[in-house]
C-alpha cells in the first residue's frame, strides 16, 4: 500500500486503513439500497418507440452509424416480443456457468501446500462472493440482446456486485489482458449529477478531471481490472451491432400475419341483409317507397352490430376474397418458422410438431456453442480480477461447457475418468451443481460433524450381497444369485417368449 503524507507523518496506517474500509463498506451500503429514481422528481425517465420496418431497414444498412437506435429498438422487442424475449433466454439457459478453480503456473514437486491451500481458499471465497449464478446470467442477457455488457464491480470483504454502466455512454478503445477495457463518457453526469455518489470513486475523481476539460477529458478509460466490457460478436470491435438485429423484420412480420389474420376473422363473421325493393315492367316501385325504408329502419334497428342492413332496388351478389380450403397455409404458424429460422436456430425448439430428438439435440449443441463463446469471455475478465490479486496470480477459472440439456452425459464423462484415477471430481462435482467449496464443506459437515456415511446403512439386498444367494421367494433372485425376476408388466413382446421358452425348457 502507498502511504499518504499525512499517514507518513503520523505513522499511524492502521487508521487510516480503517477509515478506507468504512468509506468503502458506507459506500457499498448505498449500493444496496440504489435509488434508481426519485418519484416526486422524476427527470430522467426512459423513453422508448416503436420503430417502423422501413427504419429498422435503415438502421441495419449503417450499423455503425446508428449504433444506438439499434440497441433502443431491440430493448424495446425484448420487452414487447414474447417470441423475441424467449429466443434470448433460451441461450441465456444454454449454460449452467458451472467452473472449477484449477492451480497455474506452479510446480508441484517445489510449490508450499499450505501456501496453496490458503490462496485456493481465498479464490473460492472471492468466486463465492461474486454470485456467479445470479450475476452473470444478466451479463449473457445483455450481450445477447445488446451485443455488449459494460460493467464496473463493487468489491468488499464479503461481496462483489457487478454494476451495469449505460451503454450509450460507453465504449470499447483498448484491450488488455484479453479483456476489453470501458471508455466513459463523462458528460453522462452533467444533467445527473445526483447519481454519481452511486457510482464506484473512480467516477467522482475522473468526473472533477472533466469537469476542469470538458474536451480533452470527456472520454476517459476505467481502470482495470474493476471495470471491464463483455462483447458477444468480438470479431467486431468497432462497435456495437447486436446478434439478432437482423430478425426484427421478422418479428415485424409475425405481428403483420396476426393483424391480418384478426381483420380477416372480423371480416369473416360480419354479415349483411338485403332488403330488394322490387321494381315492375314500368320502373315503379311495387311497394311505397316510405313504408319500405320504414320496414329497413325497424329491422336496422334491431340487428346486433356484427350484421349490417341495406335497401337495394337489385340482387346484390357476394364477391369473396377468402383462400379456398385446398392448399390453405398458416400464416402465423409460417412466419414464427421464418423467425425462429432467421435467427439460425431450430423451429424444434418452440413448440413444433415435427419434433425429432436426434436433430433437436444436434441443435442446441451448435446454439451451446455461441453461449459458450460468451462464457469464455466472461471467464477471460474473472481470471484477469483474480490473477491481478496476490492470492489469485497462481490461480485461473475455467467455466465448463455444461448445460441443463448435455449436464448427463458431460457428468458421466468425468465420473468415468474418475473411475479411471483421473483428477476430475472437481469438474464432476461442478457439472451436478455444487462448486469446490460447497464440495468440502458439505463433505465436512455430513462425515465429520453429522457422521451420516456411519448411521445410514444401506438395506440388504441382491444387489448389497454376494453372488451365492441361498433361497429366496418366487419374485426374487434365485439360488444361483442374479437379478430379481422383473413383474410381466414390465418385460418386452421378446422378453414374454424367452421366459415362456425357458419354463418349457
Amino acid at each position: 500500500m502507498i502511504k499518504t503524507n499525512e499517514q507518513k507523518k503520523s505513522g499511524n496506517d492502521s487508521k487510516g486503513n480503517v477509515e478506507g474500509i468504512i468509506g468503502i463498506s458506507e459506500r457499498f451500503a448505498l449500493l444496496n439500497r440504489l435509488i434508481t429514481r426519485d418519484v416526486n422528481n422524476n427527470t430522467n425517465s426512459p423513453t422508448f418507440s416503436l420503430y417502423t420496418k422501413d427504419e429498422i431497414s435503415t438502421y441495419l444498412s449503417d450499423p455503425y452509424r446508428y449504433e444506438k437506435q439499434l440497441r433502443k429498438a431491440v430493448t424495446y422487442i425484448y420487452g414487447a416480443s414474447s417470441h423475441f424475449r424467449r429466443l434470448i433466454k433460451y441461450f441465456v439457459g444454454l449454460s449452467d456457468l458451472a467452473f472449477v478453480v484449477s492451480p497455474y503456473k506452479i510446480d508441484p514437486k517445489s510449490a508450499n501446500p499450505k501456501s496453496i491451500s490458503r490462496n485456493y481458499r481465498k479464490v473460492l471465497n472471492a468466486m463465492s462472493a461474486m454470485n456467479v449464478r445470479t450475476q452473470f446470467p444478466k451479463i449473457l442477457t445483455v450481450c445477447l440482446r445488446e451485443d455488449v455488457f459494460y460493467g464496473t464491480m463493487w468489491i468488499t470483504n464479503d461481496n462483489i456486485t457487478i454494476q451495469q454502466l449505460p451503454s450509450d455512454y460507453c465504449t470499447i478503445s483498448t484491450i488488455e489482458g484479453n479483456v476489453p477495457n470501458v471508455t466513459f463518457d463523462f458528460s453522462y453526469f452533467d444533467s445527473r449529477s445526483s447519481i454519481l455518489e452511486f457510482y464506484p470513486a473512480e467516477f467522482n475523481t475522473k468526473y472533477s478531471a472533466y469537469l476542469k476539460n470538458r474536451t480533452g477529458m470527456r472520454w476517459q478509460e476505467l481502470d482495470c481490472p474493476n471495470s471491464f466490457a463483455i462483447k458477444c460478436n468480438n470479431d467486431i470491435m468497432d462497435y456495437a451491432i447486436p446478434p439478432f438485429a437482423g430478425i426484427l423484420r421478422e418479428v415485424y412480420d409475425l405481428e403483420d400475419y396476426k393483424k391480418l389474420k384478426l381483420t380477416k376473422t372480423a371480416i369473416e363473421n360480419y354479415a349483411m341483409l338485403v332488403m330488394t325493393l322490387g321494381i315492375d315492367e314500368d320502373g315503379n316501385w311495387t311497394m311505397d317507397f316510405d313504408k319500405a325504408k320504414e320496414f329497413w329502419r325497424n329491422l336496422d334497428r334491431v340487428l346486433p352490430e356484427e350484421v349490417g342492413s341495406v335497401l337495394s332496388p337489385m340482387p346484390i351478389s357476394k364477391i369473396s376474397f377468402e383462400k379456398s380450403n385446398t392448399g390453405d397455409t398458416d400464416t402465423i404458424s409460417e412466419a414464427e418458422q421464418n423467425l425462429f429460422t432467421a435467427a439460425g436456430v431450430s423451429s424444434l425448439l418452440f413448440n413444433n410438431s415435427k419434433a425429432s430428438a436426434n436433430a433437436l439435440q444436434l441443435s442446441i449443441k451448435a446454439d451451446q456453442a455461441i453461449t459458450y463463446e460468451i462464457v469464455k469471455s466472461i471467464e477471460d475478465a474473472v481470471n484477469r480480477y483474480i490473477q491481478a490479486q496476490s492470492y489469485g496470480k497462481n490461480f485461473r477459472v475455467t467455466f465448463l461447457d455444461c448445460s441443463p440439456y448435455n449436464r448427463k452425459e458431460l457428468g458421466d464423462q468425468y465420473l468415468k475418468a474418475c473411475q479411471f484415477g483421473l483428477p476430475f471430481i472437481s469438474m464432476y462435482a461442478a457439472t451436478q451443481g455444487m462448486n469446490q467449496s460447497e464440495v468440502d464443506c458439505m463433505n465436512f459437515l455430513e462425515n465429520d460433524v453429522l457422521g451420516l456415511t456411519d448411521r445410514f446403512v444401506p438395506l440388504q439386498s441382491s444387489s448389497t450381497q454376494s453372488g451365492s444367494v441361498s433361497h429366496m421367494d418366487g419374485n426374487g433372485a434365485t439360488e444361483e444369485g442374479g437379478a430379481p425376476t422383473k413383474d410381466i408388466d414390465d418385460l418386452t413382446d421378446s422378453g414374454e417368449q424367452s421366459r415362456e421358452d425357458s419354463d418349457d425348457w
